[in-house]
């Protein structure tokens, strides 16, 4: 079978690469390759966010002479896309934005053969290169030992922290009381963006200054997601009007799934049942868009006993240092 290999054009590919992973899905039956939400989450939510903090990346200076670095072309530029005579994707290469030299692979079933050809890709574009020295840290589902051999015979090495897969079958929910006062509400109700930047910051690091929050233009960005509901934008608000737990579900209909990206509460306002309540609404709505199912990729015990149960799969780090 012959391929072609080209670089990421944002204008078209974009919804090209959403389009694949929804019908690789399809293929597998089973997360594999990424989901459609975190593909979405990381174009209009994690890069918009790097660009505006991020001038100094990873202690390494960047674009120095300017306040904020531009992340958008700079992970564009990462991507590579591999396509078939009739032109249709088969396989594409790519960064999260997040860890210098990190590397995720999306295949057709059907591709396999490419997996050599894109390490090397991996090593040329997407390592993390300082002096003579090169690194990747490239993500292999375990049962995947197609690839796992590639890498080894490539010199990459397995580190032992793995990340399972959690499954949770949508079936009857329970209702569970909000502590007095607490309510839940959408975006669709209310768009409030500087509480959801600041319960975001706050759920994930503890950062109280206002410095450290997610720019207010991200969350608008977000919204131009194609997958982006508001209705699906959840958050609980605290008597006091505080945002005190949130989650955004994005639903893929083909699929009949729909999973959570971010899901959070507040350090002040937990092992009070928030993110459980919020969550719960979330599968509520779910099942509103025929959704029967969602995933997680989750080493959080919190997401097991709320009903996810751990599958077969997991997929780990493999990471590999060489001379530039």
């Amino acid at each position: 079978m012959k391929v072609t290999f080209r670089e990421y054009k944002p204008e078209q590919d974009f919804l090209r690469i959403r389009d694949f992973l929804v019908d690789t899905f399809s293929l597998y039956y089973r997360p594999f390759n990424w989901m459609l939400d975190r593909w979405n989450f990381l174009r209009y939510f994690v890069v918009p966010v790097h660009s505006f903090h991020n001038n100094r990346y990873f202690s390494v200076p960047t674009n120095s002479r300017h306040n904020n670095r531009d992340e958008l072309p700079l992970w564009e530029k990462t991507i590579g896309i591999w396509e078939n005579t009739d032109g249709d994707i088969v396989g594409v290469v790519h960064s999260e934005n997040e860890e210098a030299g990190e590397a995720f692979i999306q295949i057709h079933p059907d591709y396999t053969f490419l997996y050599d050809e894109m390490v090397t890709y991996i090593e040329k574009y997407l390592a993390d290169k300082v002096g003579n020295v090169g690194y990747v840290k490239l993500y292999i589902y375990d049962d995947n030992e197609q690839l796992k051999d590639i890498a080894a015979a490539r010199g990459y090495r397995k580190l032992t922290l793995g990340t399972p897969i959690l499954n949770y079958v949508i079936g009857d929910i329970p209702e569970l009381l909000l502590p007095k006062g607490f309510r839940i509400k959408s975006v669709l109700d209310e768009d409030d963006v500087e509480k959801r930047r600041k319960v975001k910051a706050i759920a994930f690091g503890s950062n109280y200054g206002p410095s450290a929050w997610s720019p207010a233009s991200a969350f608008k960005i977000m919204q131009e997601a194609p997958d982006y509901r508001k209705d699906l934008d959840l958050y609980v608000v605290a008597p006091n009007g505080d945002y005190a737990s949130f989650c955004t579900v994005w639903i893929d209909v083909k699929n009949k799934y729909g999973n959570f990206e971010p899901v959070g509460t507040h350090v002040e306002y937990r092992r009070m049942g928030l993110a459980r309540a919020v969550m719960f609404e979330g599968f509520r709505r779910m099942i509103q868009y025929g959704v029967t199912r969602s995933f997680m990729g989750s080493r959080n015990e919190f997401y097991q006993k709320i009903g996810f149960k751990k599958t077969s799969y997991s997929y780990s780090p493999w990471i590999k240092y060489f001379t530039v």
